[in-house]
């Protein structure tokens, strides 16, 4: 661990303080011990280290109002119900997003590390995301607002990239699981805010919004839900900052990212355990991504016992379940290690969906809910812990790009795949979507057999590409500077 700088010189003051000063006036010896003590760090530093935890946490929350509003509640409504588009224009925007995301956060990934401004480029994301969110519906009818969605979800989960790489400045090795927990729990929370903030002006007078002239009652939801994004996210984006050096933008590190990027798969044979857990990753969020959108759908379509209504419900109170349960999960990632929890939670996942596909009775279901509440935040918690436990340093935002091109690729094939066997299926009823729910549960399975395999250990960085990260290496820079700062927990960084 690298010693903290003495703010009153460093080493050179220290060395300087040890020998004896000069003694004008006849001063005794103990003029020397006479010498003033460090200062100590300025109270703005302190401060801003104290709120960076907090404040990477608070953007969980944020982010989760975005995506309950825009991915789940209030734009599907939108297309469907007030602009009279079909549940494909949505699907088909969602997905094709999703693969722009997986084709570009690589390069997005590997662009960070070379500029180490994980910082700005957040804030640039956040902005222009919620700048396309507040705008769906203003002008352009359907296609305009789904253009806009479009470039609103690809801002949306590239600004993840960034956010999950500072992780690390504002934890400590120990703690990381922790505050991994507390920030998906808070992020449950946003859902909930979500919800009951918005849930009701968009129902307030039916088809028609009372603070807005908007004709259409959803569309009440996206400029509130822009606004409090940014709100939110603001604190991390004025408190956080990157540490190391930061590099000026050339605009040829773009080739040089994308040069990264291929040397990284070249190297997949001194990355394979690296490569191994990103293709587990990949296995098992296309399961638990895919269960996460058609469990409603499911649950209706297979028992008399549940409407739309009742079947939202239940899912409600899973998250509720899935709040709690995400901050005993951060404790136990840094109690026992981020394998252990992610092995068992994916073994949990896989018999939810295995259970759900052959269960009957209401009591069953409500069983299998209370467990997928258990389990349902662990994947996330600690598989983000695991990459930086296993990606090295100074590639960190490149193996996050990667880590979240699994997961997007993972929510183009997992929709996909279950509209193919349910339509390829159609003859037999329900048992066509009991039958998708097992070949989920094969991918989870799959994913946890990968998983199992991986060796927690961190492996050595690639030679840099291209002159963008030879001067000094942006991120670990930034991590030698990491080691010099106390952790949330009080204790150094590592």
């Amino acid at each position: 661990m690298a010693t903290p700088p003495n703010p009153s010189g460093g080493a050179d003051a220290d060395a300087a303080s040890a020998a004896p000063p000069p003694n004008p006036g006849g001063a005794g010896p103990d003029a020397a011990s006479a010498a003033p003590p460090p200062h100590p760090a300025p109270i703005g530093s302190r401060l801003r280290r104290a709120l960076s935890t907090p404040t990477w946490i608070l953007y969980d929350f944020s982010d989760t109002i975005f995506s309950a509003s825009i991915l789940t509640f209030f734009f599907p409504l939108w297309v469907t119900d007030d602009m009279g588009g079909s549940d494909a224009v949505f699907a088909f925007a969602l997905a094709g997003s999703a693969l722009i995301v997986a084709l570009t956060s690589p390069m997005f990934g590997a662009l960070s590390d070379t500029l180490n401004r994980r910082v700005p480029l957040l804030a640039v994301s956040v902005l222009l995301c919620a700048a396309c969110t507040g705008m769906i519906g203003m002008f352009g009818g359907l296609s305009a607002g789904v253009a806009l969605f479009f470039l609103a979800n690809f801002l949306y989960q590239t600004g993840l990239i960034f956010y999950n790489s500072l992780i690390l400045n504002v934890s400590s090795e120990s703690s990381r699981g922790i505050v991994s927990g507390i920030g998906v729990g808070a992020g449950y929370i946003g859902l909930f805010v979500a919800f009951m903030l918005l849930g009701p002006q968009v129902e307030a007078n039916g088809n028609q919004c009372e603070f807005l002239p908007i004709e259409r009652g959803n569309q009440c939801a996206f400029l509130p839900t822009a606004l409090m994004y940014v709100l939110f996210a603001a604190p991390l984006l004025l408190i956080v900052r990157d540490v190391g050096q930061r590099h000026r933008i050339d605009w040829r590190l773009l080739g040089d990212s994308y040069a990264q990027l291929y040397a990284t798969f070249r190297n997949a044979r001194l990355h394979k355990n690296l490569f191994r857990f990103i293709i587990g990753r990949f296995l098992y969020m296309e399961a638990i991504n895919t269960v996460s959108s058609f469990y409603v759908i499911y649950l209706v379509a297979v028992s008399d016992d549940f409407t739309s209504d009742s079947a939202r419900d239940m899912v409600v109170r899973v998250i509720m379940v899935a709040v709690v349960s995400s901050i005993v999960a951060g404790f136990l990632t840094s109690r026992f290690g981020a394998k252990r929890v992610l092995t068992v939670a994916l073994a949990g996942w896989a018999f939810v969906v295995v259970a759900a596909s052959l269960a009957t009775d209401l009591w069953m279901f409500w069983a299998i809910a209370v467990l997928t509440g258990m389990c349902w935040g662990a994947p996330q918690i600690a598989d983000r812990v695991m990459l930086t436990k296993l990606a090295p340093p100074s590639q960190i935002g490149e193996f996050f790009g990667l880590f979240q091109m699994s997961g997007r690729l993972s929510a183009v094939l997992g929709p996909a795949l279950w509209g193919l066997t349910t339509t390829a299926l159609m003859s037999l009823d329900e048992w066509r979507y009991r039958i998708a729910m097992l070949i989920i549960a094969l991918f989870l399975i799959a994913g946890l057999y990968l998983l199992l395999g991986v060796r927690e250990k961190r492996e050595p960085p690639d030679e840099p590409v291209g002159g963008g990260a030879a001067d000094g290496g942006a991120a670990s820079g930034g991590m030698d500077d990491m080691d010099a700062l106390p952790g949330p927990s009080g204790n150094a960084a590592r």
